[in-house]
């Protein structure tokens, strides 16, 4: 039988349940002689097993446990007592125990916690909390911050679910004291080191991730939240979904990253809010939506997560449209090309049509013959009548979108790309003309070629 006596965060933290247990024993082991532990078991008795030598011999924290635990476990048919620092089974060895019979002591927190936690509190071990996959903003303790790099780690984590600036409480010894979170580092640590951190109120904090977003959209689109949100339905916001990208991706061409990570976030917001209205009326939740999407990214990509080979990008995307047509159950071109969706804008729609057209066989040979196409288009589009302007016209940029693809070029980039050039050289003639005192409509052709030809040289 093994007995874990839990010996508390310093000297004379024994208890009388705990000192009865050492003094019957058949065998005491002592997780570690460099601690307060090993003096109090030394005034009971002088045969106590020490696990420094572990300690010396262990690659990691893990080997070391698993060397400890086994140590035990051979002494397990004897009367064992396992004295360890802390409470007893918040040690890390001791959870990996089968059958122990725990005698708790005061915990390695209670200095810097006092005689309650605040609801919610989640208790990690140094260790844990460097480790844990996600940290939230809720009353946080730490304990067995042994050194300024563990320090450094943990300042680290915390850091992605708390603001620099947050108030903690932390203890190393006898030393209690307040210091804001980005100081942690610069304190004195040691294996009774532990550290208490609460989240500031949700108005004030600067720190947040998805889940608060998730949580105020919560709020706005509640019984008290703002009237505006709650009258939104998925039809009176659709169109900001396409505001948002095109602005999130106009930022991304200007490499403006401060712009990015707004528009990002504008981004992000239209889809929870979807989310929200689709929880509020009962449609699906939020996890149906996660769970899509990961599904589908497993699906889409047998080349990491199954045997399929993809040695190059292009096989890799040749994967991902495989997947895709036997996800949808499309087997034909014309299943394919009506999958494309009726709005997105009208080149990229064309675009995306005339790509998978061609996939199923509908292409041009050569360049060449896609570059007659658009001369014969265009010779069309000049001789037809005002009731068929549009649809020629149509049919030219079909043909010129068709051109670029095949030259392997996206001609919504490429469109994009001249609006802008021809909207510096606009802003450039009216830069002169203004500096000139001349108006544009007085110019004769030669003039305005000039004009135009000086202001391409200067801004491209």
């Amino acid at each position: 039988m093994i007995t874990v006596v839990g010996m508390g965060r310093k000297s004379g933290d024994l208890t009388a349940d705990g000192r009865d247990a050492i003094l019957r024993a058949d065998s005491v082991v002592v997780k570690s002689a460099k601690t307060h532990v090993a003096a109090t078991v030394a005034e009971l008795r002088d045969d106590a097993v020490y696990c420094d030598d572990l300690y010396e011999s262990a690659a990691n924290f893990d080997e070391l446990n698993l060397a400890i635990a086994a140590r035990l476990n051979s002494r397990a048919d004897k009367n064992v007592v396992f004295c360890v620092v802390g409470e007893g089974a918040d040690d890390t060895t001791v959870q990996l125990l089968d059958k122990v019979n725990v005698i708790c002591g005061v915990p390695l927190y209670s200095a810097v916690t006092g005689s309650k936690l605040a609801g919610g509190s989640v208790l990690y071990t140094a260790a844990e909390l460097i480790s844990a996959y996600r940290v939230l903003p809720r009353p946080t303790v730490v304990t067995c911050i042994d050194d300024k790099f563990v320090a450094g780690e943990v300042q680290l984590k915390l850091s992605e679910a708390f603001d620099p600036d947050s108030e903690t409480v932390f203890c190393c010894g006898k030393q209690v004291k307040r210091i804001p979170l980005s100081e942690l580092c610069k304190q004195r640590f040691g294996y009774q080191a532990a550290l208490y951190v609460l989240p500031k109120p949700l108005t004030e904090r600067q720190t947040f991730d998805y889940y608060d977003c998730s949580e105020i959209m919560k709020v706005l689109c509640g019984p008290d939240g703002c009237p505006w949100d709650r009258e939104q339905t998925h039809a009176s916001i659709a169109k900001n979904v396409i505001e948002e990208a095109y602005e999130l991706a106009d930022a991304l061409e200007k490499g403006d990253l401060a712009h990015v990570t707004e528009e990002l976030g504008d981004l992000l917001m239209q889809v929870i809010f979807h989310i929200q209205i689709a929880e509020n009326n009962g449609e699906f939740e939020a996890s149906a939506v996660y769970s899509g999407l990961c599904r589908k990214l497993i699906d889409r990509h047998p080349h990491v997560f199954g045997e399929v080979k993809a040695a190059n990008s292009q096989e890799s995307l040749s994967v991902w449209e495989k997947q895709k047509l036997k996800e949808h159950k499309i087997a034909t071109v014309t299943e394919n090309i009506l999958d494309v969706p009726r709005g997105m804008s009208a080149l990229m729609r064309c675009q995306k049509v005339s790509s998978r057209a061609s996939k199923g066989g509908y292409e041009f040979e050569s360049i060449e013959q896609v570059a007659q196409k658009v001369t014969e288009e265009l010779n069309e589009f000049l001789s037809a009548d005002e009731q068929n302007k549009a649809m020629e016209g149509g049919d030219v940029l079909f043909a010129c979108a068709s051109l670029l693809r095949l030259a392997g070029v996206d001609a919504e980039t490429a469109l994009l790309l001249s609006t802008e050039k021809f909207v510096r050289r606009v802003t450039e003639c009216e830069r002169l003309l203004s500096e000139r005192g001349q108006d544009l409509k007085a110019m004769d052709a030669r003039q305005f070629d000039d004009l135009w030809n000086e202001a391409k040289r200067n801004v491209g």
